[in-house]
């Protein structure tokens, strides 16, 4: 019965026009997919069974909607599935870019329809611009299967091992092909990117290195080729302790017998504050070099660090004091100098300004020995004043002078309470403790680690 006309002229409800515009849009595109289907149909005999393609290419071709991840027409993807077994495995490669060309005009959006028009540029052997439209799905994609894995043997082919084996390794359980294909290429891939970060490095993009050496760290940790990329970087970069790391994997890898690497391990693990492992390397490189006196230095430094290491705490961190006080002074001379602690004084001076200082027993042992001078009219040790090198130097000198037998180095001093400052300074060139006349500095400030340079050198001057 026809409606009233009342009723055909009452306007309908925006809900029912959107639900209606929606059906019309689902049923156009169902309609055109299905034009697309039936004008796309062959009307000739079936194609010959089997590929027409390169046997090498067949491996890493599959369906385009092989681990495709979002949602689409399940006609147009039959369409391109079709296209793909029927067109582009055949070898009708211009008919396979029709198909996808058409199926891309009814849905811009479908991901397989390019995958198919990618395999096909593969096929063909244009690999440019196969890359550039497989990798372009990619982007979009990261785990989709069809478009992956001719991804890859698209780089392969383009002698671009790092590429390819970037995306057949993480495919190797959907792919026999690709895990047989990432063994082959894994050397060529880590040899591929150990030289980006090589050249990286010699580029000073330090940064573009990092993220080279992370991807090598992924693929082939502990090999040979990812820690001499990573000596390098660390070298650059002046990173101690990853160079560390990077040796000790060498040594215990290839390079064991590598003895510029041994040696250079032994200063590093000084360095940080490993002088046990230290003192072992250096003392087996003397071993094997008793005539090479660099060998003998480096086992007494290292054995100096490890003192040095098992002191107190508030002792051990004043070798990294930029300038030392003369109490400060006065205690590294007394925890570190060869019998300064244990030393005998038959008549003991008290200052009067160290009573109440924390360190005062280490003062009062250094002046009593008269390694430090007294101010004798006040009878004050000034420990909160600078040391000065003179000073220092004219110390350590004395503790040489107390020596039995004293080293000939310090002979210009005998009978000499109080030397002049070219006389310290040249005893101290003499006795090793400076290079040269220039560097002795009098009136300046001393470091820590000059003291403790100083220090050792002395240890090693008693007998």
């Amino acid at each position: 019965m026809p409606s009233p006309p009342s009723a055909q002229r009452r306007p309908a409800r925006s809900g029912v026009r959107g639900a209606a515009s929606g059906r019309a849009r689902a049923a156009w595109v169902a309609g055109a997919a299905a034009a697309l289907i039936a004008g796309c149909a062959s009307k000739g005999p079936p194609p010959p069974s089997g590929p027409r393609i390169d046997r090498d290419d067949v491996a890493y071709l599959v369906a385009p909607s092989t681990g495709f991840p979002a949602t689409a027409s399940p006609d147009l993807l039959r369409k391109v599935d079709a296209a793909f077994e029927s067109k582009l495995l055949q070898g009708d490669l211009t008919a396979a870019v029709g198909i996808a060309d058409a199926v891309l005009a009814v849905d811009p959006e479908l991901a397989p329809a390019e995958v198919l028009r990618g395999q096909a540029r593969l096929v063909a052997r244009d690999l440019a611009a196969a890359r550039a439209t497989l990798d372009d799905v990619i982007r979009r994609y990261p785990d989709y299967t069809a478009a992956a894995l001719a991804a890859a043997h698209a780089a392969d082919l383009d002698a671009d091992p790092a590429a390819a084996y970037a995306l057949f390794r993480r495919f190797t359980r959907a792919s026999p092909a690709a895990l047989d294909r990432a063994g082959e290429l894994h050397q060529a891939a880590v040899s591929a990117v150990a030289a980006q970060v090589e050249d990286a490095v010699g580029k000073g993009r330090l940064d573009e290195a990092r993220q080279s050496l992370a991807t090598l760290e992924e693929w082939a940790p502990g090999e040979q080729a990812t820690l001499e990329a990573a000596l390098g970087l660390a070298r650059a970069a002046g990173d101690k302790a990853a160079e560390l790391s990077a040796v000790r994997g060498l040594l215990a890898s290839a390079r064991s017998g590598d003895e510029v690497l041994f040696e250079r391990r032994g200063e590093l693990e000084l360095e940080a504050g490993q002088p046990s492992a230290a003192i072992e390397i250096f003392q087996e490189l003397q071993r094997r070099h008793p005539n090479e006196p660099r060998h003998a230095d480096q086992v007494s430094l290292a054995k100096f660090r490890w003192r040095v290491q098992n002191l107190p705490t508030d002792v051990r961190r004043l070798v990294d004091t930029p300038e030392l006080t003369r109490a400060e002074f006065a205690v590294l001379v007394y925890w570190l100098v060869p019998g300064v602690r244990a030393a005998v004084v038959s008549s003991p001076h008290i200052a009067s300004d160290i009573l109440d200082h924390p360190h005062r027993q280490e003062m009062m042992r250094v002046a009593n020995l008269q390694l430090l001078d007294l101010d004798e009219t006040l009878r004050r040790f000034n420990p909160d004043w600078a040391v000065r090198r003179s000073q220092a130097l004219k110390a350590l000198e004395r503790v040489l002078q107390r020596a039995q037998p004293a080293p000939t180095c310090v002979a210009g001093l005998a009978g000499n309470p109080s030397p002049s400052r070219e006389a310290v300074c040249g005893v101290a060139v003499a006795c090793g403790l400076l290079p040269e006349t220039a560097d002795c500095l009098p009136e300046g400030g001393l470091s820590g680690a000059d003291a403790a340079a100083w220090i050792r050198r002395t240890g090693e001057l008693l007998p």
